[in-house]
């Protein structure tokens, strides 16, 4: 009895280990609509959709842009994915930069511009 109490700990405690190092919730469902808050008079977001499209909206004042490509998850193991014909336009939508190609980290419910998630830039997930 003792050993079926001993074993059934040491597997709860390897179990609730594994799992704190594992974050099995970081990449998946990408899919959604998320918001940038960095400017508050701005209207920032970015559709995610599952059809591996994206569309993404800015308005401030008259100011309005649009974009639109695909995206693909990584594969490599890196959290993130990647947007064809990405335009950043967090640079208060007046001078907003155009990469061809961009890179969002996957981080929960956020995108992030950078992968240590410190840019004020980053999306939220609407919930």
């Amino acid at each position: 009895m003792k050993n079926t109490i001993k074993l059934t700990f040491n597997f709860l405690v390897f179990v609730l280990l594994f799992s704190s190092c594992v974050d099995t919730n970081n990449c998946n469902d990408v899919s959604g609509k998320y918001f940038c808050f960095n400017d508050k008079k701005a209207i920032n977001f970015i559709v995610i959709n599952e059809s591996k499209t994206f569309f993404h909206y800015y308005k401030k004042g008259t100011i309005e842009l649009t974009s639109k490509g695909t995206w693909e998850k990584s594969t490599n193991g890196y959290c993130y994915i990647e947007l064809s014909e990405w335009k950043n336009f967090n640079e208060k939508g007046e001078k907003f930069k155009e990469f061809g190609n961009g890179i969002l980290y996957i981080n929960g419910n956020f995108l992030n511009i950078s992968p240590d998630g410190e840019s004020s830039a980053s999306f939220s997930k609407e919930k």
